[in-house]
């Protein structure tokens, strides 16, 4: 059975990418290099994801959320649910440090890196939002820090796919819209039932999750956190090729009700100042799951001998 990407719905979406792209690069990765989170092999395949997901951007606020992800790419491919392989950083400490509450330094030399990098980040972050935002922030990242540190079960797919909303790191990214953007979204519009803005948030946190298991499943397929071993582990599947047609029909799936929903909101009557924060939110999300297909189908971080799309396949010497 031959698969190709374009399979995925989301495949249809316009690529979009930061005018400033090399200039943000050049200078997140001088400050992540200083930080020693900078493993070249693995650095050089995500480190242009951040100007697929968010344009029209300052390049100051660029550049820290760029290294904000250099560091939760180095926590998630060193110390990560499916990568942990020796000791690892306490969560506890992590959350302290990234408050700005105390400072700690650990035997341990990629740990350390870690803690003095979370550091930097989070206090940069702090200085340079509302606290209502950083909070708010804050909360995300304790989520997935304890989700990706912490091995959970699952007996369903759904199960797992509940499991993979808040360990895939997308809410950190999402959230990021507002600082990028300098839209602060007031809890009124996030509970405003007219806009859905959380069903919104969570349909493009599983479009990018669950993408991201297709895509990366040659590298991943000795592993029980991937969508399409969730379908043959749980017996939902009963093979491979099957498993793999349902992965890309849910993401299809849930990239379908995302259209439905965004299209429905965006024909709501809101007061004018409502309307330009909502209007450039909605497109942001729409820049996010473009970016998960456009990025990942770019980067040379998913192409490998066995992937799963015969166009993301490279020959062996």
């Amino acid at each position: 059975m031959i698969l190709n990407s374009t399979l995925l719905t989301i495949s249809k979406t316009e690529l979009y990418l930061h005018k400033d792209a090399l200039v943000i690069s050049q200078k997140a990765k001088k400050i992540s290099e200083k930080l020693g989170i900078i493993d070249e092999e693995l650095y050089n395949g995500h480190s242009t994801m951040t100007n697929y997901i968010y344009i029209d951007c300052p390049v100051d606020k660029m550049i820290n959320v760029l290294v904000t992800y250099d560091v939760l790419y180095f926590l998630d491919d060193f110390f990560g649910e499916d990568t942990k392989t020796g000791e690892l950083p306490q969560v506890n400490k992590i959350l302290e440090i990234w408050k700005g509450e105390k400072m700690y330094n650990s035997k341990n030399f990629k740990i350390n890196k870690l803690y003095n990098s979370i550091n930097y980040i989070s206090e940069i972050l702090r200085n340079d939002s509302p606290k209502l935002f950083f909070n708010k922030y804050t909360n995300s990242v304790i989520e997935h820090l304890s989700a990706s540190l912490i091995e959970k079960k699952y007996n369903t797919v759904d199960e797992y796919i509940s499991i993979r909303l808040i360990t895939g790191g997308m809410y950190l990214l999402i959230d990021l819209i507002e600082y990028v953007h300098s839209i602060y979204l007031s809890e009124e519009l996030i509970n405003n039932e007219k806009i859905y803005i959380k069903k919104l948030c969570k349909q493009c946190a599983l479009i990018g999750a669950l993408s991201n298991d297709i895509f990366s499943y040659a590298k991943e397929k000795h592993s029980n956190y991937n969508l399409i071993n969730a379908y043959l582990t749980t017996k939902e599947a009963s093979n491979y090729n099957e498993a793999v047609i349902k992965s890309i029909d849910k993401v299809n799936h849930i990239y379908s009700d995302f259209k439905s929903t965004i299209k429905k909101v965006r024909t709501e009557s809101l007061v004018q100042s409502d309307k330009l924060v909502v209007d450039k939110y909605l497109k942001a999300l729409e820049i996010i799951i473009a970016s998960s297909y456009h990025w990942q189908k770019n980067t040379s971080r998913y192409y490998h001998p066995e992937n799963v799309f015969e166009d993301m396949k490279v020959k062996t010497m």
